[in-house]
């Protein structure tokens, strides 16, 4: 049910930005992202790595710290952007998953349209049933709770995000960025 209605949610959440005047404010921005590579680090013949991802991103602005008063001062939760996405894969065993999630990224400034910058994730994860439903923890009912840690390179509207997923392996993704 819920793999049939993700092609509804993220459409949903491509044409919001455009009929959601007074939704998004200055400074928001919407990744839209899909795997260029996969790996597993104990690689099995049933395997898949190819994820066919489709991920949409929401990132919140900026915090404004001229304008934060804090009588300790600042500190680095305040550079804290907040997120929020839905993630459409094939997962390792060509089962269409669902990952819905919010999460914090914090970046490092390297040029005026570059940063490199690390995110964590934390959300459910809907999609590995069957004989592979034991394959992730806590996987009751086929959603199971999950946190993926990330690092990323954006540059310009540019993004390149590698994102180890447990102890199966890893992916890059490439994105685009609407702002």
């Amino acid at each position: 049910m819920l793999a049939r209605l993700t092609p509804l949610v993220l459409s949903g959440a491509l044409i919001l930005p455009v009929h959601a005047e007074g939704v998004f404010t200055q400074g928001d921005a919407l990744l839209l992202q899909t795997s260029l590579w996969t790996v597993h680090y104990s690689p099995e013949p049933e395997h898949n790595n190819h994820q066919k991802l489709l991920n949409v991103e929401w990132l919140a602005p900026k915090t404004d710290l001229t304008e934060l008063q804090r009588p300790g001062g600042l500190d680095w939760r305040d550079e804290v952007r907040w997120l929020a996405g839905v993630a459409s894969f094939d997962n390792s065993f060509s089962q269409r998953s669902t990952y819905v999630y919010g999460g914090g990224r914090y970046d490092f400034p390297l040029q005026p349209q570059t940063q490199a910058y690390v995110k964590v994730t934390a959300g459910l994860l809907h999609g590995y049933k069957d004989e592979y439903r034991d394959k992730i923890p806590f996987n009751r009912f086929e959603i199971a709770p999950a946190i993926l840690p990330a690092v990323g390179l954006e540059y310009h509207r540019l993004n390149l995000e590698l994102i180890p997923f447990g102890t199966a392996g890893a992916m890059v993704n490439l994105g685009f960025y609407l702002r």
